[in-house]
C-alpha cells in the first residue's frame, strides 16, 4: 500500500512560491521527504515561468511577495487556458476572513494560515491531489466510454422524457447521411422529422416505450441512397440515472440489411423446397383434368359425336379448366412475394387457405387435416405470406412424419391469456415422433430428422426465425410411436 502511494505521489509535481527562503527550504524538505518531486521559485514573476517549465500538478503560494503578489499570480494562472487545472494552496499569515474571500475569489483551492503543522499540509495536498486523481480517472472513463459510443457500428441516439435529442453518435450520422450541424442538442422530434422521415419512425418507437417502460424493437425498410443500409432495426431502451428522476429514452439503429437479406434467401430457399415437394400433390390434381380434357377433345373430334353428347364433353371441359383454375388460384397464395410491412390478418382464413393447399400432397399419403377453433376472430398483425410459410413447413413436416396407411394432423387454434391476449395455435400430428436428444436441435439449420435426405434442413429454422418476427413463440413436444405437438403464440391485436 506504502509503495503505490509513493508511486502515486511521485507522479505529482508540486512548485513552492515563497519569498522567505527558511519557509521555502522547510516545505521543499518535507514534500520531498514524503515522495513529491517539488520545485522553487523566490517570487510571483519567477513562479509564473517555473510553473511553464516545471508544469506542477500544484502551487503552494505566498501572498505578500515582491514584484508580484499571490494574489494577482493565481488570477493569472487561472486565466491561462494551459494552467488553470493546476491547484492553488494559498500559505499566508494572513487568515482573516476578508482575506480568505479575497484568495478564494482570485481563484485558489484551498487557503492554509502561517504558523501551520506539517501533518495538516501534507494532509490538504493528499486530499487536493486525490481529488485531482478521481477526476483524471473519471475523466479517462468518460473519454474511453465516448470513443466506444462513437465509434460503435451501431447508430446511438439519446432523448430526454419530453423527446428533446440529447446526443448522437457519428455513426448514426454516417448511417443515414446527416451533416454534423443539422443534429443540434437540444431539437425536438418534430424539427428532426424535417431533416429525415425516418424520425417519425423514431418518434412512434419512444412513445412506445414511453408508455411501456419496456424495450420495443422494430424493422424498418429505408428509401436511402444508394450504399446506405436498406433495412433498419430500430430498439428503443428506457434509461433511468441511478438516483435521478430524470428519464431518457436510448434508441439503438442497427444495419441489418446483409442478415434480412440472407433470411430471405433461407425462406425462399425453403420455399423452393417446399413447393417441389407440394409439385407432387399437384401435378396429380391437375393431371387428372387434363386428362378428362384430353378424352373429351378426342371424342369432339369425332363426326359421329350427337349434339348432346358434344355439349356434354363441352361441360365436362368447362368444368376441368375451372379445377385446375382453382388449384392454381391456391397455388398462388404460397408462391407470391414477402413484404417487410405489417399487415394485419385474421388467422383461421390464412390457416384454411393453407390447408387447402396442403390438401393436394397429404391425399396421397391418406392424411386427414383438420383446423379446430371456436370462431372468433383471430386477428395479428405481421405478414400473412410469411405466417403462411410457416404453417406449411409445420404441416409439410407433420404429413412427413406419417407412415400409417392413414394419418391425422389436427391444427388447434384457441385464446390465451399470457401477459397479452394471445392465440395459441397446436399442430398435432400423430406420427413416428422425434427422439428426444434431437429436440434442442430442431430448430438450428441444415439440421434434419428426415431418413430419405429430401429434407433442407432450414424448414423449421425459417419457421424460427418468422416467429420472433411476427413477435411470438414456438415449442415442441413429442414422444417417439406417439407423435408430435408443436405450439405457437402470437399476440393478438386490441379489438380497440
Amino acid at each position: 500500500m506504502l509503495q503505490n502511494q509513493t508511486e502515486s505521489q511521485a507522479l505529482n509535481r508540486i512548485l513552492i512560491v515563497e519569498d522567505e527562503p527558511d519557509i521555502s527550504d522547510f516545505l521543499y524538505e518535507t514534500l520531498s521527504l514524503t515522495g513529491y518531486e517539488v520545485a522553487q521559485a523566490y517570487d510571483g514573476i519567477e513562479g509564473l515561468d517555473k510553473i511553464e517549465e516545471f508544469k506542477p500538478n500544484m502551487v503552494l503560494l505566498d501572498i505578500m511577495m515582491p514584484r508580484m503578489n499571490g494574489l494577482e499570480v493565481c488570477r493569472r494562472i487561472r486565466a491561462s487556458e494551459s494552467m488553470r487545472s493546476i491547484r492553488v494552496i494559498f500559505i499566508s499569515a494572513k487568515g482573516s476572513l476578508e482575506e480568505k474571500l479575497e484568495g478564494f475569489q482570485a481563484g485558489a483551492s484551498d487557503f492554509i494560515v502561517k504558523p501551520f503543522s506539517s501533518s495538516e499540509l501534507l494532509a490538504r495536498i493528499e486530499a487536493h491531489l486525490r481529488i485531482d486523481t478521481l477526476a483524471r480517472d473519471l475523466e479517462l472513463s468518460e473519454t474511453r466510454y465516448r470513443q466506444l459510443i462513437e465509434h460503435s457500428p451501431d447508430g446511438i441516439l439519446l432523448f430526454s422524457d419530453d423527446k428533446k435529442l440529447l446526443f448522437a453518435n457519428s455513426r448514426f450520422k454516417s448511417m443515414i447521411n446527416i451533416r454534423s450541424e443539422n443534429l443540434e442538442t437540444g431539437s425536438t422530434l418534430k424539427q428532426l422529422g424535417e431533416i429525415s422521415p425516418l424520425f417519425k419512425e423514431v418518434g412512434s418507437l419512444i412513445k412506445k416505450v414511453q408508455e411501456t417502460r419496456l424495450i420495443v424493437t422494430r424493422t424498418v425498410a429505408t428509401n436511402f441512397q444508394r450504399h446506405q443500409p436498406s433495412v433498419l432495426e430500430i430498439r428503443g431502451i428506457p434509461s433511468e440515472l441511478p438516483g435521478s428522476r430524470v428519464s431518457m429514452v436510448q434508441v439503438v439503429l442497427r444495419d441489418v440489411t446483409e442478415k434480412h437479406n440472407m433470411d430471405k434467401l433461407l425462406a425462399r430457399t425453403e420455399k423452393i423446397n417446399s413447393l417441389g415437394i407440394l409439385t407432387a400433390g399437384i401435378a396429380h390434381e391437375i393431371n387428372n383434368p387434363l386428362t378428362g380434357i384430353s378424352n373429351a377433345i378426342q371424342m369432339l373430334q369425332k363426326d359421329s359425336v350427337s349434339i348432346e353428347k358434344r355439349q356434354e364433353m363441352l361441360e365436362l371441359i368447362l368444368a376441368n379448366i375451372g379445377r385446375i383454375t382453382r388449384i392454381i388460384d391456391d397455388l398462388r397464395v404460397f408462391s407470391r412475394q414477402e413484404r417487410l410491412d405489417s399487415d394485419r390478418f385474421d388467422l383461421i382464413p390464412a390457416i384454411e387457405e393453407t390447408l387447402k393447399l396442403l390438401r393436394y400432397q397429404s391425399e396421397s399419403k391418406h392424411v386427414d387435416m383438420q383446423l379446430l377453433h371456436d370462431g372468433r376472430s383471430y386477428r395479428i398483425e405481421g405478414s400473412k405470406s410469411q405466417f403462411q410459410q410457416l404453417m406449411i413447413n409445420l404441416l409439410l413436416n407433420a404429413a412427413q412424419s406419417i407412415d400409417s396407411p392413414r394419418g391425422m394432423v389436427k391444427v388447434e387454434l384457441t385464446q390465451a391469456q399470457l401477459p397479452v391476449p394471445s392465440a395459441q395455435i397446436k399442430v398435432i400430428d400423430d406420427g413416428c415422433g422425434i427422439p428426444e436428444e434431437q429436440l434442442d436441435q430442431i430448430f438450428d439449420p441444415f439440421f434434419t430428422t428426415k431418413r430419405d435426405w429430401h429434407g433442407t434442413g432450414l424448414g423449421l429454422a425459417v419457421s424460427h426465425r418468422i416467429i420472433q418476427l411476427l413477435k411470438g413463440t414456438i415449442a415442441v413436444s413429442s414422444k417417439i410411436g406417439q407423435g408430435t405437438t408443436f405450439t405457437l403464440t402470437l399476440p393478438l391485436l386490441s379489438e380497440s
